[in-house]
């Protein structure tokens, strides 16, 4: 009997049978050994949908920086101002807000295996937001290294054995080195600490990636952004999440409506914390939200 029959049972039970049936195996080999993975345009989703979020993303911009924008053209901050920003590069916030293209998007399957295995199914959703990028000095020569993971001790250390946060990018262009493509510092998810000013500049590698891929991390990997050196942007629609123990980057416990939980599967809502109890209003605990979805 082969080790794949063997497993059939626990599989079931430990929450890897999506792994096994995306063949995802030797992308949890790679996060496991370099702290992050790539997973082809080809099994996230169809060209149709790239192309929907990315205009999408290209309209957002123009409605709120007041300015209009190209693919091929730097863009502009116009009268957006949400930090953090640089001289060429801004964030949008609140993209789940924004429609049902980015609620299906939560729903990716190959993106929630991933995340599943990184943070053995206790995670919700604590920000889905886009780096709008252009040619530039970027984060200039540290390359903004940091982890995402929050410190949980006084001495600043993170947890090894686990993730409390994970990240994912969904690529809507060409991830390349002169094309500002994330940089990463390999197998830093075991170091357990935020790195020190400077360190691990010469050993980040460029993530390069197709238009429509998925980079997923390790939420201690150590990651930045190489500068764009060619003219045009740098689109992606990253996805954070992080244990239901930490509070989220974007609260979307009581913004998400009722329509939304309505048209999408059971595990939205747990996401988004709409079965979660906790977040007293006036009246009280709001036990009654909380466990119709928990339920369903």
């Amino acid at each position: 009997m082969n080790l794949r029959k063997k497993l059939s049972g626990l599989v079931e039970d430990t929450g890897y049978k999506n792994i096994r049936l995306y063949n995802l195996e030797e992308n949890i080999n790679e996060l496991e050994t370099y702290g992050f993975t790539i997973i082809p345009p080809e099994k996230i989703a169809n060209k149709d949908f790239l192309k929907k979020i990315r205009a999408k993303i290209i309209q957002l911009c123009k409605e709120r920086t007041g300015e209009q924008f190209y693919l091929k053209r730097n863009g502009k901050h116009g009268h957006y101002k949400a930090q953090p920003q640089t001289d060429s590069q801004f964030l949008l916030y609140y993209l789940l807000m924004e429609g049902p293209l980015f609620e299906e998007w939560l729903m990716n399957p190959i993106l929630n295996s991933l995340v599943d295995y990184l943070m053995k199914g206790n995670q919700q959703l604590s920000s889905m937001t886009s780096f709008i990028k252009w040619q530039g000095d970027g984060y200039g020569e540290t390359l903004g290294l940091h982890s995402d993971t929050p410190p949980n001790t006084a001495e600043g250390l993170l947890p090894t054995a686990w993730s409390d946060v994970c990240n994912a990018t969904y690529c809507l262009t060409d991830y390349t080195l002169d094309n500002g493509a994330l940089a990463i510092v390999p197998g830093s998810h075991r170091f357990a600490r935020q790195p020190k000013f400077g360190e691990g500049i010469k050993r980040a590698i460029p993530v390069e990636a197709k238009a429509g891929s998925l980079i997923a991390w390790h939420g201690n990997v150590w990651h930045g952004a190489f500068p764009k050196e060619t003219e045009g942007l740098r689109l992606n629609l990253t996805t954070y999440f992080c244990h239901k123990k930490l509070k989220t980057q974007e609260a979307y416990q009581w913004c998400v409506t009722e329509e939304m939980i309505k048209r999408n599967p059971p595990g939205f809502a747990k996401l988004v914390a709409a079965d979660d109890p906790m977040g007293w209003d006036e009246h009280g605990p709001n036990y009654a939200r909380g466990i119709e979805y928990k339920n369903k």
